[in-house]
């Protein structure tokens, strides 16, 4: 399963942190994402909307999708923004 998440640059160390304690050592880090979510204030690096976030690409499979689901909640509650997008239907080339 791949799964987007989108995190406010400041947390990404955390983040990461936090996968790794739990086994999950292979993502993908763009580091610097701008725009606008349903549930935050846009992050638009600039004056007026201060701020970028970060976007992990991180495919697991087997028990490691419920190990990164609870990272993925608990940063929900507590960071944002914060958003994860789960895509079912992966084929890897």
């Amino acid at each position: 399963m791949l799964f987007l998440v989108v995190c406010s640059a400041p947390f990404r160390e955390e983040f990461e942190r936090s996968l790794l304690e739990k086994g999950i050592e292979g993502y993908t880090l763009i580091p610097k994402v701008l725009g606008r979510g349903g549930g935050s204030e846009p992050v638009m690096d600039d004056e007026v909307w201060p701020g970028f976030s970060v976007l992990f690409l991180i495919f697991v499979e087997g028990n490691k999708v419920g190990k990164l689901k609870e990272i993925l909640g608990e940063f929900s509650r507590k960071v944002k923004p914060f958003k994860a997008f789960a895509l079912r239907e992966v084929e890897v080339i």
